[in-house]
């Protein structure tokens, strides 16, 4: 793996952190840096020519990116052959989801949580705000990095990634604003919180690697499920008629 592809994932796995709210890079720069970064990861990342699986997993994030207020941007969703079990948000709107997490949730609904969160990521933007933080130390420090244009920021992206740190406010405001999305787009946000309770059993087991790049705290899926309880009867679905099909085919990659 290059040097550069794992500084990019390093920091679009650590979920970022936020600068008071402040990010210095407009929705176009970051979009546009974003293509340049999908063009570098489809080279080195493994992904699923497996046209089912990659259809149901764009189809579900495309509905719920269309329920974020960047959703009249292009959004990407791809499926990575990987057994790891996890997912993750690179800036510009891209979203990558390992066969593994596939294989092992056990409903439509708790994928459907993944992936939110990870919508969610993206439409907080919480990766450029990681940036945006970086380059106020550097220019607190008196260094100046990166170039400029889009070609730059999305230097800064990768490079930046060696200096990020896991941050629990944007993993709660991810599962906020996923709770929100997954109802918006008919899904019983239950699921999330299904997710993180089958995914806390398995860490403790000595098992997953997710929650070392979105941090668990002891509240999260208890702020899930209370969260998921003002949704309670509305006819959410947890399951839909693909789901088995795709999960069988997930697990035979």
């Amino acid at each position: 793996m290059s040097r550069l592809l794992f500084a990019v994932l390093a920091l679009a796995l650590s979920s970022c952190a936020t600068l008071g709210g402040a990010n210095y890079y407009s929705v176009d720069e970051e979009w546009q840096a974003g293509r340049q970064l999908e063009a570098q990861l489809r080279t080195q990342l493994p992904l699923t020519n497996d046209a089912t699986l990659t259809r149901y997993v764009d189809q579900i994030g495309q509905a719920m990116a269309r329920q974020t207020p960047l959703g009249n941007r292009q959004w990407k969703f791809f499926v990575v052959r990987d057994d790891a079990i996890n997912a993750f948000n690179v800036p510009g709107g891209l979203v990558y989801v390992n066969t593994g997490l596939i294989a092992n949730v056990g409903s439509a609904g708790e994928l459907a949580g993944a992936i939110a969160h990870e919508v969610a990521h993206g439409a907080a933007r919480h990766g450029t705000s990681r940036l945006s933080k970086a380059q106020e130390a550097n220019i607190l420090a008196g260094v100046l990095g990166g170039g400029g244009g889009v070609e730059g920021i999305a230097a800064q992206i990768a490079a930046q990634g060696a200096f990020a740190s896991f941050s629990r406010s944007d993993e709660r405001e991810a599962d906020r604003l996923g709770v929100q999305i997954m109802a918006r787009t008919g899904y019983d946000p239950d699921g999330l919180g299904d997710l993180l309770e089958r995914l806390a059993s398995q860490e403790r087991s000595g098992g997953t690697a997710f929650f070392r790049t979105h941090p668990l705290s002891s509240d999260r899926m208890q702020t899930v499920r209370q969260l998921a309880r003002q949704y309670d009867g509305r006819g959410l679905r947890m399951n839909d008629s693909q789901f088995a099909s795709v999960r069988r085919r997930a697990a035979q990659l």
